[in-house]
């Protein structure tokens, strides 16, 4: 079931950007990197031997080396030496990576005092505000450092394989809707327990979404909780304890976390794995084909 599940995940066409022609695409690629290369205010700042990992790093060079001159040369070599590192993660890594920029972003905003009212407006999802995009706004949204970090750490360690299974459009679309989804389902069962209705936010939902989806495809992979170092285990022994977990405390109404939307983001990463991830490689495929008779 697990390589079944896989064969239907893995991205085995262009991305979407890249057929309407918002990628880096092919084509004649080598020769555009090696002109931009070749640019000689490139040279005069990294040599003529620097390699480069496709056409997207050599334009970041190249921007680099054109940056005012009253930009001291050894700041624009660290901006080098960061261009570099930043290309030489895969796809799926930098996608991850720029997801948790955002919630870094975010975060950050939250710990501005004169920032606080627009956050708690638009980036807190309030079933009773009568907003619905903060359903998608909230899933970027930390407040205490400790949700943060703990959900951080949770998506690049697991997103980063699944992102690189996927390719980094289907994993964005994947990631916000699982975000969205968990947000909606906390906002549906709200009026259950109306006493609990409190608002909301984190990216854990979508991150549940994540674990769930890489214990459906690699359900025999060794883990180990950051609690509880000493006793490792598979995915799918720790991910359904969690969601028990989570089971009891929206049956029992803990308000110690958002334990519907955790629910949510679980049931949302298994569906998608089991049933609908093949749609994403048709809408590819839809897509490239109707790019195609448009250009002919």
């Amino acid at each position: 079931m697990a390589a079944s599940n896989r064969q239907h995940v893995e991205k085995r066409s262009p991305g979407l950007f890249d057929i309407f022609g918002l990628g880096n695409g092919q084509g004649d690629e080598e020769e555009r990197t090696w002109a931009l290369m070749a640019d000689s205010h490139v040279q005069r700042l990294v040599g003529r031997a620097h390699s480069v990992a496709g056409e997207a790093h050599a334009k970041a060079i190249r921007r680099i080396a054109y940056l005012p001159s009253w930009v001291p040369f050894e700041m624009k070599r660290t901006m080098v030496i960061a261009a570099d590192k930043w290309y030489s993660l895969s796809r799926g890594e930098r996608c991850v990576y720029a997801i948790a920029g955002i919630n870094a972003v975010v975060f950050g905003m939250w710990q501005i005092p004169r920032l606080l009212p627009i956050m708690a407006r638009s980036f807190l999802h309030d079933p009773r505000s009568g907003l619905s995009y903060t359903m998608l706004t909230s899933t970027f949204s930390h407040r205490e450092i400790w949700h943060f970090l703990f959900n951080s750490i949770a998506l690049v360690s697991f997103g980063t394989s699944l992102a690189d299974i996927m390719g980094p459009e289907h994993f964005t679309a994947f990631y916000l809707s699982a975000g969205v989804f968990s947000s909606l389902a906390s906002h549906l069962l709200s009026p259950l327990r109306p006493a609990l209705i409190l608002p909301s936010l984190g990216a854990s939902g979508a991150v549940y979404a994540v674990v769930a989806s890489v214990m459906m495809l690699f359900p025999h992979s060794k883990i180990a909780l950051i609690f509880l170092p000493f006793l490792p285990m598979t995915i799918s022994q720790a991910f359904p304890a969690l969601m028990a977990y989570d089971l009891a405390g929206a049956v029992l109404g803990w308000r110690s976390f958002n334990h519907v939307a955790h629910l949510g983001g679980g049931l949302f990463g298994i569906a998608y794995i089991e049933w609908f991830a093949g749609h994403w490689g048709r809408l590819v495929k839809s897509a490239e084909l109707r790019r195609a008779q448009k250009d002919n």
